[in-house]
């Protein structure tokens, strides 16, 4: 079984297991958030990711930062309101929403249809990818003909892994045990490309200086939503509502070129229902 099924499989499970829990404990939803409640209190609680750099993280002076935290002060600030952030992980965040401790969750949520039977999505409003990186200075790669001979590097057993074997590229793989490992392989010149999350050139621009090395080819994408409760239907679209206003006057592509060191696509999907926001291979 694929790297990529294996997650898809063990979320379907989690959210089930989710869903027959709450429903256990009398849970099943709490009563329902208006855009004028949430005016009227003052605050936004959303649920963010909190030690997942760049998206969510504290940073050398103490200071919670991120892409994830920085829009929802942004969401905050039109709705004339604070934000109160409350750090959630991958495994407790959908309960944190459906038992109402937030109203929000901004926590690197891809869209997936398992998780859309369980929450309402916004419009995307970032965009998770999986690349190959090498310099700058090598020519954009159009398709898996491009790489033939080379060497490329991904960390083992990731959907970057498995991309690249699938793929049948004639390229030699070189296999490393995390991240840091792979991008430092890259860096010394052991490998000539390798596969790994967009974040990672941002990353690299840090310990390389910017410019040095670009994504060259999209093996996949995803697209992050904001999550709601399901019987939420004003609440997400007045969050709809703010992401367009905020894709179009430049505000979020320039939020995620800051944090995560690149454009955002020049087309996005506009609604999180249905099956247009889904992952998509890009590459095959």
């Amino acid at each position: 079984m694929s790297a990529i099924l294996k997650n898809q499989t063990r979320r379907t499970l989690i959210n089930a297991v989710l869903v027959i829990s709450l429903g256990a404990i009398g849970i099943t939803h709490v009563h329902a958030q208006s855009v004028d409640a949430i005016k009227k209190s003052g605050v936004l609680k959303a649920g963010c990711q909190v030690a997942q750099v760049p998206w969510g993280f504290t940073d050398a002076s103490g200071k919670l930062t991120g892409f994830d935290i920085e829009f929802i002060e942004m969401l905050a600030k039109d709705l004339g309101v604070k934000a109160q952030i409350t750090p959630v992980t991958a495994a407790n965040r959908t309960a944190a929403l459906l038992t109402g401790q937030v109203d929000i969750l901004a926590a690197v949520m891809g869209i997936f249809p398992d998780r859309q039977k369980v929450v309402l999505f916004s419009r995307p409003y970032a965009v998770n990818e999986n690349v190959l990186i090498a310099k700058a200075s090598i020519p954009d790669m159009k398709g898996w003909e491009d790489v033939k001979g080379m060497r490329i590097g991904v960390p083992r057993g990731t959907p970057q892994d498995n991309a690249v074997t699938s793929a049948k590229a004639g390229a030699s793989i070189q296999r490393f045990d995390d991240d840091a490992t792979t991008v430092q392989a890259l860096m010394s010149g052991q490998v000539d490309v390798i596969g790994a999350a967009i974040t990672q050139v941002n990353n690299i621009a840090q310990a390389a200086g910017p410019g040095k090395y670009a994504a060259k080819l999209t093996l996949s994408r995803a697209f992050n939503g904001a999550a709601i409760r399901p019987n939420e239907r004003e609440w997400v679209n007045y969050v709809n509502g703010f992401v367009g206003r905020k894709l179009a006057n430049g505000e979020l592509g320039a939020l995620y070129k800051k944090w995560i060191g690149v454009d955002l696509p020049k087309t996005m999907p506009e609604t999180g229902e249905g099956e247009a926001p889904l992952p998509t291979i890009v590459t095959k």
